[in-house]
């Protein structure tokens, strides 16, 4: 399934480390050329870019600031100029903060608001408008968006509310594009669980009880992101890769 990113360009956000530096180097293993965005973590994103090109892949870096529409704008507008077309995004820059509701202000909602749920559907409505001037006659897709989310989103905990709402937004704009968007584009989300962080001295898994009693690991869900890529037949899925965490109610 994977030969079918072979010649295709995705954006990944925040691609440059942990979880989005491995979707990119997934998609480079399957095929695709990479756009690596970073904000801050450039160096990275450069190091990551020439590692690829190094492996015979290709792999552009590209900067901006996700929180501002003009921003967004620039991003998507610099990946092109790079790499000539994009056949898909995968939005997976974001930013986590616990703040309980009653530590919360404007400004709280308004930050996570910016980056984890406008910006990318921003960069889902300017894929879906290049691919239609560009394959004005498509009747199946030919490009695919994957959203970050988290598996709070099934059971919604307390003290971190802007983030979560953010997340549960996200949630939701990915199944209603994905109808509006068919059928030129698939879009699809992955919830992860806790990844690669110690568990607690004593033993016990600060981030609760997991089914499958382990984390998952940042390869794993970046596989999860090239399979739904991939596959032309999903839209509108959220996938869970999470150790089965979103199953339990009580953590």
């Amino acid at each position: 399934m994977a030969e079918q990113l072979t010649g295709k360009i995705v954006l990944v956000t925040g691609g440059a480390v942990r979880i989005g530096r491995a979707v990119a180097q997934a998609l480079a293993s399957a095929g695709a050329g990479v756009v690596v965005h970073a904000r801050h973590s450039t160096a990275a994103a450069d190091a990551l870019c020439a590692e690829l090109r190094t492996a015979g892949r290709c792999a552009w870096p590209v900067t901006g600031d996700l929180a501002t529409p003009d921003g967004v704008a620039g991003v998507f507008r610099d990946a092109l100029a790079m790499a000539g077309r994009l056949d898909g995004v995968v939005n997976n820059a974001a930013i986590f903060a616990r703040q309980p509701l009653f530590e919360c202000n404007v400004q709280s909602f308004d930050d996570m608001w910016r980056v984890n749920a406008r910006a990318p559907m921003l960069l889902t409505k300017m894929l879906a408008e290049h691919v239609a001037a560009r394959e004005s006659g498509a009747r199946a897709p030919v490009a695919g968006v994957v959203n970050l989310l988290d598996q709070r989103i099934a059971h919604p905990v307390s003290g971190c509310l802007p983030y979560l709402v953010s997340k549960q937004a996200l949630a939701a704009f990915t199944q209603s594009a994905a109808h509006e968007l068919a059928p030129r584009l698939t879009v699809n989300g992955v919830a992860p669980g806790a990844t690669l962080m110690p568990v607690a001295p004593e033993g016990r898994e600060p981030a609760g009880a997991m089914p499958l009693g382990t984390r998952c690991t940042p390869e794993q869900i970046a596989a999860a992101v090239v399979f739904l890529l991939a596959n032309p037949a999903i839209t509108g899925q959220i996938v869970f890769v999470d150790g089965g965490q979103h199953l339990v109610s009580d953590r």
